[in-house]
């Protein structure tokens, strides 16, 4: 009997406008709406693509879903809590389970910190570590150097600053640093589109042998569809802040329904079937 994956991340019909200081011929209403009625669930140890083109709304489900920004309307669920309706100490003992990689590998990492701070920044800006417990220089250390392991590089690094290496060792420093509270859930936004083709692979495997590995859950967000085509078990696609198709990866990629999706696909040679 095969059992069903539980549900880590559950968005219900979420909506986010932004108020404009005065009205444009974008937005005569003086507002934007960004999102609109999103709602999708991501299941423990699967990725979810969002895709869709510069403006769609990617980004701005990515701050929703990593608490940086309340919705308008709707909640974002996480392991059983509304993330919104967290008091504070609540919402910031949470966050350790849920973590981000962002686009740019050189602007993400603070040029003026060592590997090993940047590294531990998620647990630096918790009262406690990951046992719950206050951990030591010697323990922070200790975390850095299996992290750094984990997408390796090596443990010497740590003493090393952000210039020192190239642009997919930055992007392995990164997901170190998403890695180290042991997070359930990796939020993904274009975490290989400021690299070389050869070293977006290299990259991407990692990402797929640290799911194996540790049952983690991706959320990618990326206009790179077949990026998406390789990472992810579902997908939605967002037009103008709507979810116009959503369904499994196989499904939308070989049957794509909504015109929008075509156009998107038909322009990668290849991926529609």
């Amino acid at each position: 009997m095969t059992r069903t994956a539980p549900i880590l991340l559950d968005v219900q019909q979420v909506s986010q406008r932004y108020a404009l200081p005065r009205p444009s011929v974008f937005a005569k209403a003086g507002h934007i709406q960004a999102l609109n009625n999103v709602s999708f669930q991501l299941m423990a140890g699967k990725s979810m693509g969002v895709v869709g083109e510069s403006g769609s709304g990617k980004s701005t489900l990515a701050r929703l879903v990593m608490a940086l920004e309340k919705p308008t309307q709707g909640q974002v669920i996480f392991k059983g809590q509304d993330l919104n309706a967290l008091p504070q100490a609540n919402l910031q003992a949470a966050r350790s389970d849920f973590q981000m990689v962002f686009q740019d590998p050189y602007g993400s990492l603070d040029p003026r910190q060592k590997v090993l701070r940047i590294v531990t920044e998620p647990l630096h800006s918790q009262l406690h570590g990951v046992s719950g417990q206050s951990l030591s220089t010697s323990d922070l250390k200790d975390l850095a150097a299996e992290a750094l392991s984990e997408v390796g590089l090596r443990p010497s690094d740590l003493d090393k600053y952000p210039h020192e290496f190239s642009g997919g060792q930055r992007q392995r420093i990164a997901i170190a640093r998403a890695l180290i509270t042991r997070p359930a859930l990796i939020v993904a936004d274009e975490p290989v589109s400021a690299l070389d083709v050869s070293v977006q692979a290299q990259v991407l495997n990692l990402m797929m042998d640290l799911q194996d590995r540790f049952g983690l859950s991706y959320l990618f967000v990326s206009h790179d569809l077949a990026v998406i085509n390789l990472m992810c078990d579902d997908v939605i696609v967002l037009q103008h802040g709507q979810v116009v198709e959503a369904g499994s990866a196989d499904a939308i990629f070989q049957r794509p329904h909504h015109p929008y999706t075509q156009t998107l696909l038909s322009a990668i040679p290849g991926l529609l079937q």
